[in-house]
């Protein structure tokens, strides 16, 4: 019995050292043994359980990342929809104010407030707007020169140094003129088209206005060749006024050229004009004077 147990011991021994090792971290290699430790097989249990858990991560992930593609998918989803929302909100506002909006106002020109130098010249037309036209070159500020030419046609203006005399002697920074009551019959109105030129290119770049003939009978053309030539926003076309005329029948009287007078100078002072200028209407009822050269007919002229 004692041998049996002996031997059951000697057993023993060795194999519980093996299996000490094999689950000891501690490596004891002895002196030329290679101990190699024992790697023991899986449990289907724990294969299992590892494939479980990597199952569980695997869906948590796959889950996790579905759960952020939702929400990233809806978040774009409400932010396209509420893009499109602000969108066709604008879109109707605009839509509205389109509806509710005012046409835009015309910028308004301001009248020239200069104090301006005039020079005023032409036909006898001009010796009955000139008396009117001084009241307001006082009311406004504005210095006048006045050249009456008794009988003078838009070809004498052209064809003489007269309009360069004044022009030199006056300097004026805006020029009105009054030409063609001479010419209201004449057989070729047309020709009379280069001499009108010839009077702009004289005036250079300074402003003017060109006051038409109160004509008396129906013209051969003057008044529509001049309006041509110097432009409608330049031309007061005085034809269809209703003035009361002198003993001549042509020429108004000098309460009718003044009443012809304030409507040119309303025309001047508007948004019509090339170059409107201040034309405040007199107050004070007093006659004014400037100087006014008075030039008689040309004798045997052409």
């Amino acid at each position: 019995m004692k041998s049996y147990l002996k031997l059951i011991g000697i057993l023993t021994l060795p194999l519980a050292f093996i299996l000490y090792y094999a689950y000891s971290p501690v490596q004891i290699p002895p002196p030329g043994w290679k101990l190699t430790k024992l790697q023991l097989p899986t449990t289907p249990q724990a294969t299992e359980n590892k494939d479980t858990s990597s199952s569980s991560m695997t869906r948590e992930t796959r889950e996790s990342r579905n759960s952020r593609e939702t929400s990233i998918s809806r978040e774009t989803r409400e932010s396209r929809e509420t893009r499109e929302s602000r969108e066709s909100r604008e879109s109707r506002e605009s839509i509205e104010s389109r509806k509710t909006r005012k046409a835009p106002v015309p910028h308004e020109v301001l009248p020239d407030s200069s104090a301006h130098r005039i020079l005023f010249f032409g036909d006898s037309m001009v010796e009955g707007l000139l008396r009117r036209m001084n009241c307001y070159a006082f009311a406004n500020g504005y210095q006048m020169t006045n050249v009456v030419w008794y009988s003078s046609t838009t070809e004498i203006w052209a064809q003489t140094d007269t309009l360069r005399y004044f022009l030199d002697k006056a300097e004026p920074t805006f020029v009105m003129i009054s030409i063609g009551a001479n010419e209201q019959f004449i057989k070729d109105a047309a020709g009379r088209e280069t001499y009108i030129r010839q009077i702009l290119r004289e005036l250079g770049d300074t402003p003017f206005v060109w006051i038409g003939v109160p004509a008396w009978k129906e013209d051969t053309g003057i008044n529509d060749l001049t309006k041509r030539v110097v432009g409608e926003s330049r031309y007061f076309d005085s034809r269809g006024l209703t003035l009361q005329r002198g003993r001549d029948r042509m020429h108004p009287t000098f309460n009718a050229a003044s009443h012809w007078m304030d409507l040119v100078a309303e025309w001047m002072s508007g948004p019509s004009t090339a170059h409107p200028i201040r034309m405040d209407q007199p107050t004070d009822g007093k006659k004014h004077t400037y100087k006014t050269y008075a030039l008689q007919p040309l004798n045997n002229w052409r």
